[in-house]
Order: C-alpha cells, then structure tokens, then sequence
C-alpha cells in the first residue's frame, strides 16, 4: 500500500468511549497490519490532539489543536483513513478529515453516519424500502408513554446499548426514562419482540462490486431474566477505569444455523438497509427474531476496526476462505481505488452515481 493508514483513535467527549477506542479496538487493528506504515491521530479528552507512529507513543506525544494536527497531516503520506472512533462527535464529525485532507476513508462518510447513529431516523428510512421494524414512538423530556408494555426504553443517539431498559410492567417507565434521559434527550420507545434469536448480520462489498452476505451471529440469551443485550454484555471494566477495560465473552455461535428461508429474509433485510441508509463498504445490523420465524431490523452499526475482536473479522472466520484481514485489505484498495479528488471532472459523477442497488451474494 503506497502511503501510511491514518488511525482516527480516542474520544473528546466520553471516558468510557475513549477507552472502547484506545485500549479495545484500535491496538488490536495495528498489531494485526505489522507490515504496513501506521500513524495516529488521537483525539484527547482535554480537547487536543496529537499525532504518533505508535499508540505506545501517545503518552508523550505533543498536544496540538486541531488545525496543527491538520497542518501536520497535509505533510504526510497517507493512502488511506481507518476510523476506531464511536462517540458521537467521532463517528460523524471526526470523519470529515479524511474528506478535509482529500484522502479516501475506509467505511461511510460522517452524513452516514449522523443517520445510522439516530435510531428512530435511520428506523424510518429502512422501513419505507420495505424493512420490517417493531412499532416505535419518539420520546422527547415531558412526552407521556402511549404504548403498552412489554416494551423497550433506549436513547436514540447512543451506541453500545447503554442506557437501555426492558419495561415489563407499567411501574417501570418512569425509572426507564429517568436512565435513557441521562444519554440522550431524545428517546426511541419500541415494540419488545419476544425472543426466538437474536442475530447480527452483515455485508461487505466485494471483488465484483456485489455486496457479499457474510456468516451470521447468534447471541444466545435464553438463560437471562431479561432477555436483550445490555453494555454488560458487551464490555466490561473490573476496576472502572479505561485501562481496564476488556470484552464480555458471552454465549454466541459463528455461523448461526440458519435455514433457508430466514437466511432469504436477512440478505434481503441486509441489502435493503445498506442501500437505504446510503453506507459504504461495509454495514451490520442488529436484527431480532420472533418465535414465528420473523426478523426485525433493531439498528445498523456501520462501524469496524478491524481488530481481531471486531464483528466483521469475526465473522469473516465463519468462511474458511478469509484470513483475519483479508476484508479490510479488500475494502482499503477498493476505497483507494474509487476515491475521487476534489475537482476532479469525476467526483460529481461518483456522487450521482450513490444509491444504485447492488445484488447480494449470499
């Protein structure tokens, strides 16, 4: 690869977020990539940023505002941006650097991003392309809950199911609201569905452009009380500090057993959304499926490290043909490939061409 990846690391606005990216993912994609040039860009809690070879080296590094950081950047060699960043701010506006310093970017751009990050927006556009999702209302500080329970209490514009709540009975709707408020002002109430499976699914584009249907995951959560995924699940922290931080093993299988009329319905489900929401590259979709047989899209995670412990690299494992970074490798030529410069007599063209449905390989 002729230049340097451009690791966008850290948080600005969370402790909990800038741990997920330092310690957890981004270490994992660079010790997996040793034979290629690596720099980071380290967005800092106290707002500055710095610019390092290694992550072992960030501690030390000199901190710089924003425009020196760029200013660095545009003297470098870079063939391509590979983001770790899932704050809010990171996911979407951090984003727009690659675009800034005109150099491709794995993943979707940030305006992707803002959309997919947003439940009950990103809800709305894959359901009017024909996507099953459970009945929903927005909920807003003083808005009264005007569904019936079971039902599922969670803030819009965050990840990592923090501040969710499974409301079984009426009495708990108030302390739902008090939890899901403390994220986010905007709350998406939702439909329970009751468990049959709870999956992931994803797709990549591939050689041949098609997008590519990959091995599916099953979490298997019939042994808890509350049967949905938490951040407990997820990531968990003995000590409380970011450092400390590390992965939830959890019971799942890769590949689900999937029979083929649901496998139908989720390459359907997977392309519809990818085509919908606009993503590039890649997409993954958190999908719930009712005892009958029914899957219904929960939310799309457009977003990948591509370390060892990330979903796409763990699924990829469930086909004998892929190596741990044989994806990323695809998709980081492919984003070199069809970059198109500003100004470029092509760049109007590419933009006009976003949108056309793409056949799934399954």
């Amino acid at each position: 690869m002729n230049g340097k990846i451009l690791h966008l690391v850290g948080s600005q606005t969370s402790d909990y977020y800038y741990g997920v990216s330092r310690v957890m993912y981004a270490p994992g994609c660079i010790a997996a990539l040793p034979e290629l040039d690596h720099l980071v860009l380290l967005a800092r809690l106290d707002g500055t940023w710095s610019l390092c070879t290694s992550l072992d080296k960030a501690d030390h590094a000199e901190r710089l505002s924003l425009p020196e950081a760029l200013g660095q950047l545009g003297r470098e060699k870079i063939a391509c941006v590979q983001p770790h960043m899932f704050d809010y701010k990171g996911m979407v506006s951090t984003r727009s650097i690659a675009e800034l310093l005109d150099i491709p970017m794995v993943g979707s751009p940030g305006e992707v991003m803002a959309l997919t990050t947003n439940k009950w927006q990103s809800r709305a556009v894959v359901a009017s392309h024909g996507v099953s999702v459970p009945k929903a209302q927005l909920l807003r500080p003083g808005d009264k809950v005007e569904m019936r329970v079971p039902l599922i209490i969670k803030p819009c514009r965050e990840d990592n199911s923090m501040g969710i709540t499974l409301v079984q009975t009426e009495s708990d709707i108030e302390s739902a609201l008090i939890e899901g408020f403390k994220y986010d002002d905007q709350l998406l109430c939702e439909q329970f569905i009751p468990l049959g499976r709870e999956l992931r699914i994803g797709v990549v584009d591939g050689e041949d452009d098609e997008l590519e249907f990959l091995p599916v995951i099953e979490y298997f959560l019939g042994h808890k009380k509350q049967p949905i995924r938490t951040s407990a699940d997820k990531i968990s922290s003995p000590d409380g500090t970011a450092n400390g931080m590390d992965f939830v093993g959890g019971d799942r299988q890769c590949p689900a057993d999937i029979d083929e009329v649901l496998r139908r319905k989720l390459v359907d489900m997977a392309r519809r959304s990818h085509e919908a929401l606009g993503c590039r590259h890649y997409s993954l979709y958190d999908v719930r499926v009712d005892p009958e047989g029914n899957p219904f899209f929960i939310e799309a995670s457009p977003y990948c490290s591509f370390s060892p412990k990330s979903v796409i690299v763990t699924m990829s494992r469930g086909d004998p043909k892929y190596n741990d970074t044989d994806i990323f490798y695809r998709l980081a030529r492919k984003a070199i490939r069809e970059h198109q410069p500003i100004g470029s007599s092509n760049q109007a063209m590419g933009m006009r061409s976003r949108g056309v449905l793409k056949v799934v390989r399954a």
